[in-house]
């Protein structure tokens, strides 16, 4: 899945435009030789003039709808995303503009060209000309507010992460130096990319690893789901609600060593509000270096684990302890979705071999 904004070009401020049209239009018109006479040649170099500037500008404006992906169309993970970062409404009335301009930009030109075959003075036709160019340099400052808009917008949504969808996706969550990063390498057995992500300042890890040739996916978001949902503005609220239409399972860490630098009854905040807010997703808590925490603080983590009808898995990512129990339980949860994805896969590629 490539980031659907990804072709979205950029949108040139209503001067700009104007400025590539008449400088396209003139450059034409200089390197063309009609025949006939005088006013013959006026009328096919105004002519020319005319059409270069209302396709210039037509085609510049229709790549930006041509580009740009319904927001209604796309995935719900990707629909929540654009929410927080864009107003959807404006967003959607800035391209109605821009398509009502590629519309009027058209009959401006059928009508100003009609004009000038029926003139027979060239100073008419010049004039003719001449106010064309002066409407449509009005239509497009008309619309210069949403022209800026949309590029503002092309902006931020060129930002957005870019995972594979149809993956059965790993979330894993917890504070900041849990070992999230560390355990995600670990699951995966390979340097994770970077995606970026509109709402943290490093981006999420995003690595995939294969088990019996099914393919899973695993995420950590640093700086999204690493402290406590009452302590968030209402813009991250709604991207860690995206995350919802992503995740399949969540897997969530516990430090009973406090080295992270957060002590047990943080960590036990957060995850009670993590829990919360997605209940409805699987979980698998573990709590992680054990080898270097006390017994009594491990106890007293597991017990909460076990409070809430769930049962802890105890790994020390660093020495590799529980990694092999907690990779088959992540499998057990998500192998149902990968299965049937590749099962949908093998369809589709007997279908198109019984076609050719």
């Amino acid at each position: 899945m490539k980031n659907p904004f990804e072709k979205m070009p950029t949108v040139l401020t209503a001067d700009e435009l104007i400025n590539k049209a008449f400088r396209r239009a003139e450059k034409a018109a200089s390197a063309f030789n009609p025949l006939g006479g005088k006013v013959a040649k006026a009328r096919r170099r105004e002519e020319l003039r005319v059409r270069t500037v209302s396709n210039v500008i037509r085609d510049n404006l229709r790549k930006i709808l041509d580009r740009t992906p319904g927001v209604s169309t796309l995935p719900k993970f990707y629909q929540e995303l654009v929410d927080t970062l864009i107003d959807r409404d404006q967003f959607h009335r800035s391209l109605a503009r821009v398509n009502w301009a590629i519309k009027t930009t058209r009959n401006l030109e059928i009508r100003h060209v009609e004009k000038i075959r029926y003139s027979r003075d060239p100073v008419e036709i010049a004039r003719l000309r001449k106010a064309f160019y002066g409407r449509i340099a009005d239509i497009l400052h008309e619309i210069d507010d949403d022209l800026r808009y949309l590029n503002r917008a092309r902006d931020v949504l060129k930002e957005l992460p870019v995972v594979d969808l149809d993956l059965p996706t790993v979330v894993i969550a917890g504070h900041p130096n849990v070992g999230k990063s560390t355990l995600l390498r670990a699951l995966t057995n390979a340097k994770p990319e970077v995606a970026s992500y509109p709402f943290t300042t490093k981006g999420i890890n995003v690595g995939q690893f294969e088990e019996h040739y099914l393919r899973y996916q695993v995420i950590d978001t640093p700086g999204l789901l690493d402290r406590p949902l009452s302590e968030r503005n209402e813009v991250e609220k709604q991207a860690i609600l995206a995350l919802k239409h992503l995740a399949d399972l969540i897997v969530y860490i516990f430090d009973p060593s406090e080295y992270c630098g957060y002590p047990i009854e943080e960590q036990t905040h957060l995850f009670e509000e993590i829990y919360r807010e997605f209940g409805e997703l699987p979980f698998i808590v573990t709590v992680n270096k054990v080898d270097i925490a006390m017994e009594e603080k491990i106890g007293k983590v597991e017990e909460f684990i076990r409070s809430l009808g769930l049962e802890p898995v105890r790994i020390s990512v660093l020495t590799g302890e529980g990694l092999e129990e907690l990779r088959k339980h992540v499998v057990e949860i998500v192998e149902p979705k990968a299965r049937e994805l590749a099962k949908k896969i093998m369809e589709r590629e007997l279908s198109r071999f019984r076609e050719t």
